[in-house]
């Protein structure tokens, strides 16, 4: 896709995409974060079900853009972690899971549109679906990509390397130029190729 074929009704659609592929994954890093006894991300006020503590400007910018974005890093400690650095990979793992249950669950939501609300509005909705669902599967094979500030970069800590705190704003400079760019669509496909097809089904996966 270029930037020819992005409309305003694409990008409306790719905000409030956005905002709930933050708050599905922040929440969902987080929750298991806590869950695995690092009270951290509580106190950070990434427990919560709202939105805007999990985005990430520049992530949601990009996610405008290009389709490939990231919500806001969680902070989690290995050291506190119930399976130590284990912890981390589990932590990642389960952002992304719970974004693909999410694919699913907002695609199951295309009949209802377009059978119970008037036809415009049904069929503008079961667009957004569309839209939010695809959105779900690339975002969560993107953040398992071991780059800050991306959720994989979790990976990294695991393996016992430390990056600079200066490491996250480069790193979203880098994935902000190579998704729009067309990098990181070319990079990821081959995946989603194989993943989006289970998840949302071969008629719905592009």
């Amino acid at each position: 896709m270029t930037f020819s074929d992005l409309t305003i009704q694409l990008m409306v659609m790719r905000l409030l995409s956005g905002l709930i592929i933050a708050m599905v994954q922040g929440f969902a890093i987080a929750g298991v974060a806590v869950m695995l006894r690092d009270p951290g991300p509580r106190y950070d006020g990434r427990l919560t079900p709202v939105p805007f503590p999990h985005v990430d400007l520049i992530g949601l910018v990009s996610l405008i853009l290009s389709g490939f974005g990231w919500s806001r890093f969680v902070a989690v400690e290995a050291e506190k972690l119930r399976f130590g650095r284990w912890g981390l990979v589990i932590v990642v793992l389960a952002g992304s899971a719970v974004l693909l249950a999410a694919a699913a669950l907002l695609l199951l939501l295309v009949v209802p549109s377009l059978t119970l609300l008037p036809y415009t509005a049904g069929l503008a909705a079961a667009a957004f679906f569309r839209v939010a669902a695809r959105l779900c599967v690339w975002t969560a094979l993107f953040a398992l990509l071991p780059v800050p500030p991306l959720a994989g970069a979790h990976f990294l800590a695991a393996l016992g390397i430390r990056l600079p705190a200066s490491a996250g704003t480069v790193g979203a400079i880098v994935l902000l130029v190579a998704s729009v760019l067309g990098v990181t669509r070319m990079v990821l496909t081959p995946v989603y190729a194989v993943v989006a097809p289970i998840v949302l089904g071969p008629e719905f996966a592009y």
